[in-house]
Parts: C-alpha cells; sequence; structure tokens
C-alpha cells in the first residue's frame, strides 16, 4: 500500500495548501472547542461515558464495494470519512448506531488527504472538534469505528507520535499516530480524546501482515476541518499550483523539472537552478520548502531567491490553481 519515499519532492502540487487556516467565508455549523474538559465523572475504570457521549456521531459507511465508517459533522446531514472508503462507489448508505440505513450522496472529495464529505436526510448528532494541534505524545485516545463490519467498537491508545507526515507518496501527508487498534472498517472513523472530542479521523494503520500492530494513523481534526468548510463553501478543495520538482543536494535545494507554461515555467525558473530563500525565509532543505510553500494562497505572489551559475536572481512567481490532473494520490 504505500511506496518507499525519496528525496524527490513534486512541489507543484504543495503550492496553497492551507491546512490550517479557519478564513472560510461561509459559516457552517461545525463544532469546535478549545478547553480541556472532560465527560463528566470519567470513570478511572471504564472509558464506557465517553463512548456513550459519542457513540451517536459515529455512523457505519455501506457502499456497493465495502465498508466504512464516518463521523456526523454538522447539523445538516454532513458526515466525514475517507475518500479511499467511497472511492468508486455507485451506491452509499449512511448506517446509524442503531442499525437505520439512509441513502447518502457525495458533497465532495480530496484524495490528496483522503477525505470525503457526504450528505444525507439523517440529522443525527454532530461530533465537536478538538484542537489537534494541541495534541501531545501520551493523550489518551480512543477509536471508534466499525472494523471488519462486526458493529460499532472502542479501542483504547496513546498519541505515540504527532506531525507524523512523509508516510506515503504524499508530501502533504500529517497524521496524528497512536497505537489505538485501527482495523480495516475503522477507516473514516473518529478518534476522541478523553473529553470526548474529536482529534482526528482513524485513516489507515501500518503493518507488515495487514492486521493492527500498534501504528494507527489519523488524519488531525484541524485538517479535517479545514478540508470539510473548503468542500461545504467551494463544492471542492482550492490549492495552489507553482509548478516545479525539487531535491536535497549538497549545495542545496535544486531545481529538477520546471513544468513547461506552470507558473515557475512563465516566472523564468529554470532546472538546476538552487533555491535560497522564499519570501526572505532562508532555505536549508527540502522539508522547509514544504512547509512554506505550504501555506501559500492561489493568486499569491511569492519570492524566490536563487542561484543560478554564479549570480543570485529573485524571481516572482504567481501561484496558479492546482490542475485537476494532480489532484490524485494513491493509497
Amino acid at each position: 500500500m504505500l511506496k518507499e519515499l525519496t528525496k524527490y519532492v513534486v512541489i507543484g502540487i504543495l503550492a496553497g495548501f492551507i491546512a490550517y487556516s479557519f478564513t472560510i467565508k461561509k459559516p457552517v455549523s461545525i463544532k469546535v472547542t478549545e478547553s480541556g474538559t472532560s465527560v463528566a465523572s470519567i470513570s478511572k475504570d471504564s472509558f464506557n461515558q465517553i463512548y456513550s457521549s459519542v457513540k451517536d456521531s459515529v455512523v457505519t459507511i455501506k457502499t456497493n464495494i465495502g465498508r466504512g465508517s464516518g463521523v456526523i459533522v454538522t447539523d445538516q446531514g454532513h458526515v466525514v470519512t475517507n475518500e479511499h472508503v467511497i472511492r468508486g462507489a455507485r451506491q452509499i448508505q449512511v448506517i446509524t448506531s442503531d442499525n437505520v440505513p439512509f441513502p447518502a450522496t457525495i458533497v465532495g472529495t480530496d484524495a490528496i488527504t483522503d477525505i470525503a464529505l457526504l450528505k444525507s436526510n439523517y440529522i443525527g448528532e454532530p461530533i465537536i472538534f478538538s484542537d489537534s494541534s494541541k495534541a501531545k505524545i501520551g493523550d489518551i485516545v480512543l477509536a471508534i469505528g466499525n472494523p471488519f463490519g462486526v458493529g460499532q467498537t472502542l479501542t483504547q491508545g496513546i498519541i505515540s507520535r504527532t506531525n507524523s507526515g512523509h508516510i506515503t507518496e504524499n508530501p502533504l501527508d500529517e497524521f496524528l499516530q497512536s497505537d489505538a487498534a485501527i482495523n480495516p472498517g475503522n477507516s473514516g472513523g473518529a478518534m476522541v480524546n478523553t473529553s470526548g472530542k474529536l482529534i482526528g479521523i482513524n485513516t489507515m494503520n501500518l503493518s507488515l501482515g495487514g492486521g493492527s500492530d500498534g501504528i494507527g494513523l489519523a488524519v488531525p481534526s484541524n485538517l479535517v476541518k479545514n478540508i470539510i468548510e473548503q468542500i461545504i463553501e467551494y463544492g471542492q478543495v482550492v490549492r495552489g499550483y507553482v509548478g516545479l520538482s525539487a531535491y536535497d543536494t549538497s549545495n542545496g535545494v535544486m531545481i529538477t523539472k520546471v513544468l513547461k507554461n506552470g507558473p515557475a515555467d512563465l516566472a523564468g525558473l529554470k532546472p538546476r537552478d538552487i533555491i535560497l530563500g522564499i519570501n526572505d525565509m532562508k532555505i536549508k532543505n527540502i522539508k522547509q520548502v514544504v512547509k512554506i510553500v505550504a501555506s501559500l494562497e492561489v493568486n499569491q505572489k511569492i519570492t524566490v531567491k536563487h542561484l543560478r551559475n554564479d549570480s543570485i536572481l529573485e524571481t516572482t512567481i504567481n501561484v496558479a490553481q492546482m490542475p485537476e490532473s494532480h489532484k490524485t494520490i494513491n493509497r
């Protein structure tokens, strides 16, 4: 399922990805809390009260090709799940915790982050989002979903790693990693904290034999919130595009390819240019480039300082919208 990573990074799919911006113009009914208030009277011997507080916000997703899980995110019938859960599906049902099915339609998908938004006539209890940027290694988390179609289950673990990116071939990957058991069918379900608030959407596990080996990955709630807000507002996720590839060398970050008629090409950047800085930020490695470029917006102008032969140049790039051909990531 996962490809071996190399230092090669396609910058063209990075520009303008606003992973944590909540500046969507049209308000949507997504509940958010930044407090650490726990579910009242949690027993030290049981997580049942946490489960009871969120179980009705988690649903089963049934398609003509398989099953997964989903989470109710608005009081308007919106359900978030993984894109791979509904990929290629002709029929989709949302099945409630008390086993009542409702037909669902796709509002929008984002293969890059593996997030999809559905809508049905079932108006359930929307989950409350937590601020995933405050998650810490060692925090207790619970995973809720429908593994193997056996029915809704609860597993428990801790956050093993935060900002766990560069795991798949997608350089925009960012996950919360936990040792809570995540099995087939858990995909799209909720990872919650001990306050019963959504900390992430369970996406996949890494294992040698296909079972749960203690490396479960969830898309952080902040990223999920941004994606679904964009889908509700625009029907899609709007990302920028600069159209070049680069990798780390002993001399710095070298551009290896500039796509014809792309923003970088039109601005005058060329292969073998060494990127020295972006918008007055000194560049030392490709990871730094990824983080900077990931903050850019469509139509934003950026200045790239680069070395060509023995000359230091500054080039202004007008960030464009990512072409449809760059939006598919296989998982």
